[in-house]
């Protein structure tokens, strides 16, 4: 729904249905921003920011969090500045403006 979302703003928009297919995409694609779910099967969103910060540490700074997980629980595992964390259910016109605010920043 988010992607469909993000479209209609004429933003180009990548996909992937768990974290083992966002850790592949990063090693193969490049993105100027990250919109990035928490709780996702195989591997889990911490599990992909903690590759990312080893792999690809340009990235943490244009990524999104949109989460579920309570910013407080974040913080405690994840030790890296993301751009901006979004709780769900998030207010989609402020985190519209987020996406382009680092999208134009790249």
């Amino acid at each position: 729904m988010l992607a469909k979302v993000v479209e209609r703003q004429n933003l180009a928009v990548d996909t992937a249905r768990d974290g083992a297919e966002a850790i592949e995409r990063l090693d193969h694609d490049g993105y100027s921003l990250i919109i990035l779910d928490l709780m996702m099967p195989k591997v889990d969103g911490f599990a992909v920011l903690r590759y990312m910060k080893e792999h690809h540490p340009e990235m943490i700074g244009c990524t999104i969090i949109a989460s579920a997980v309570p910013e407080m629980e974040i913080q405690k595992k994840f030790d890296g500045h993301v751009f901006r964390i979004h709780a769900k259910p998030f207010d989609i016109s402020q985190l519209i403006q987020d996406i382009r605010i680092c999208a134009e920043s790249n």
